[in-house]
């Protein structure tokens, strides 16, 4: 026997409607726990298989340096004297003063080097800057030269990409500042268009 219902109470009998959702409302909330149920694992298996593609990682636009002379022969006339460019076995280009300039030596004015960074963890551009940052303590920001540049005396370090670049002017002054800076905005320029 059942006890009696209390005050304001259904009869046990009329208690159908009270708690429960109607059968129509229950379909649709099946469906979208069904749909969820579905959908959640066949995006999370979308996700590892794009991160184990590589999907997610920045390898940056740079796989190797570039040949650095044949990079930065067109912008060495903003430099001021006709330089003659050797480039080196580590990939390296030497600027030089051709031998008819008054102020020749056989020995570089300026150097240009390149580094790619492609660390282990797929995030080479900003591998690229932090190595950036650790070479240039003490250093003036340069805005709009590269995705990164520093100014140290009349020297200038760049980063494009995954690209770091040094140009290193020897103290012999040839070159002014603005026509490095000008130089290093022009490389940097074609660098990111290339």
């Amino acid at each position: 026997m059942h006890p009696p219902p209390q005050v304001g109470e259904a009869p046990l009998g009329d208690r159908s409607g009270q708690d429960q959702p109607a059968p129509s409302a229950r379909r649709p909330r099946r469906r979208a726990l069904l749909v969820a149920a579905v959908l959640v694992p066949v995006l999370l298996a979308a996700a590892v298989i794009t991160y184990l593609a590589g999907g997610f990682h920045d390898d940056g636009r740079f796989r190797a340096e570039p040949a650095a002379c044949a990079t930065l022969a067109p912008s060495v006339r903003l430099l001021g004297p006709a330089y003659v460019l050797q480039q080196d076995d580590r990939n390296n280009c030497d600027l030089l003063l051709p031998p008819d300039h008054p102020s020749y030596v056989p020995v570089p004015t300026i150097t240009v080097s390149y580094y790619v960074a492609t660390p282990r963890r797929e995030d080479a551009p900003e591998a690229a800057a932090e190595l950036l940052r650790r070479l240039t303590p003490g250093t003036r920001r340069l805005p709009g030269v590269g995705d990164e540049a520093y100014l140290r005396d009349r020297s200038v370090f760049l980063r494009v990409s995954n690209l770091v670049v040094g140009i290193v002017v020897f103290p012999r002054v040839v070159s002014t500042e603005e026509q490095v800076l000008a130089f290093a905005a022009d490389l940097a320029d074609r660098l990111r268009n290339n």
